[in-house]
C-alpha cells in the first residue's frame, strides 16, 4: 500500500515548466511579424455629392442671389464648360458654354479655365458647387489640378469649394 500511495504523490506533484523555448520562439515571431506587417497611409481627396434642390421662382427673386452649377466635361479634345440652374433659362446658360482645348503638349490652359470661374463667381456669388465628369482615359492629375484650381485664386476666396466627381448620365 505505502507503493501505491508514493505514485499517486509523484503524479500529483507540480512541476515547473521549462518557458525558455516559448519565449525564444516569441523573441523571433515578433520582430518577423513587425518587418512584415504593411503600415498603409490613405490620403483622401475631399469631394462633395450632388444634392437635387428645386426652388420656386419668387424664393429666387427674394434671395436675389442666383445658384449655379458649373459642369466640367473632361474630354481628350478639351474641357467643356457648361451651366446648371433652376433660375437661368436656357439662353443665359448657353451664353456661359466655352471649351478650352489643349495645347501641342496636350496640356490644358489652367489660367483660362480660373479666369472662367472667376467671372462666374463675381456674375453668381452664391454659386459654390462644380461638377466634374472626366472621360474614360482623362489621367487622374488633370481631375486634381481642376479641382485645386476651382477651389482656390490667388487672392485665396474659394472659387467653387464643392467639387463633385461624377460619371457621364446619358
Amino acid at each position: 500500500m505505502s507503493g501505491l500511495m508514493r505514485r499517486k504523490t509523484r503524479q500529483g506533484a507540480d512541476e515547473d515548466l521549462d518557458m525558455v523555448p516559448i519565449m525564444n520562439m516569441f523573441l523571433v515571431i515578433v520582430p518577423f511579424l513587425l518587418m512584415s506587417a504593411s503600415f498603409i497611409h490613405i490620403k483622401a481627396i475631399n469631394a462633395s455629392v450632388p444634392i437635387m434642390g428645386e426652388l420656386s421662382k419668387s424664393e429666387i427673386t427674394e434671395k436675389k442671389m442666383v445658384k449655379v452649377t458649373v459642369i466640367a466635361e473632361i474630354m481628350p479634345d478639351g474641357i467643356l464648360l457648361s451651366l446648371n440652374s433652376d433660375a437661368l433659362g436656357p439662353q443665359d446658360m448657353k451664353k456661359w458654354t466655352e471649351k478650352i482645348t489643349p495645347d501641342d503638349k496636350q496640356e490644358y490652359e489652367y489660367s483660362s479655365l480660373k479666369d472662367y470661374l472667376r467671372k462666374l463667381k463675381t456674375e453668381y456669388p452664391a454659386s459654390d458647387t462644380l461638377i466634374i465628369i472626366p472621360a474614360g482615359d482623362v489621367v487622374y492629375d488633370t481631375i486634381i489640378k481642376i479641382m485645386d484650381v476651382a477651389r482656390q485664386s490667388e487672392d485665396k476666396i474659394n472659387l467653387f469649394p464643392n467639387v463633385v466627381i461624377s460619371g457621364k448620365v446619358t
